[in-house]
């Protein structure tokens, strides 16, 4: 499998995992409005008024996490699968004498069809030291020398 072709497949399992996570929140939220709405006031008004509170506190939690996911499938929506790159930017596939490297969203390490690669955001660390940088590049990060093999 060449390098493209593993793009593509980490691209589709990228927004496999972003529509899981939009799914799960969907879900959740679903799931808390209904029992919050169910909930009946009993004669321990207290114990009500907790419950309540913490369903509140779920379905908000459960809306933060369907929007940090649409957000992500926002920005994966920006890459362009055919375009070439002659230098690290958003959406480009590094490799790496450390790593593989697919500068999108933050998702960590992924892997497809068998190849293991870092789904990182250009704004961590690893991403901030690698933008802009061209193949046959040497940096160093966190100690270690990294070269750049090839950016697809």
């Amino acid at each position: 499998m060449n390098y493209n072709e593993i793009k593509e497949a980490l691209y589709t399992e990228l927004n496999r995992l972003v529509e899981l996570k939009i799914e799960s929140a969907s879900s959740s939220i679903e799931s808390t409005t209904e029992s919050k709405n169910s909930a009946t006031k009993s004669t321990a008004g207290d114990k009500h008024e907790t419950g309540r509170a913490m369903m509140e506190r779920e379905l908000a939690l459960s809306i933060s996490q369907l929007q940090k996911a649409q957000i992500l499938k926002n920005e994966l929506s920006k890459i362009s699968l055919s375009r070439d790159f002659s230098k690290v930017e958003f959406g480009a596939l590094v490799v790496t004498t450390l790593a593989t490297y697919f500068i999108s969203v933050g998702l960590g390490n992924i892997a497809s069809k068998g190849e293991k690669c870092f789904a990182i955001s250009a704004g961590s660390p690893i991403g901030q030291a690698l933008m802009g940088r061209s193949e046959g590049e040497k940096l160093e990060f966190q100690g270690r020398e990294i070269e750049i093999y090839q950016i697809v």
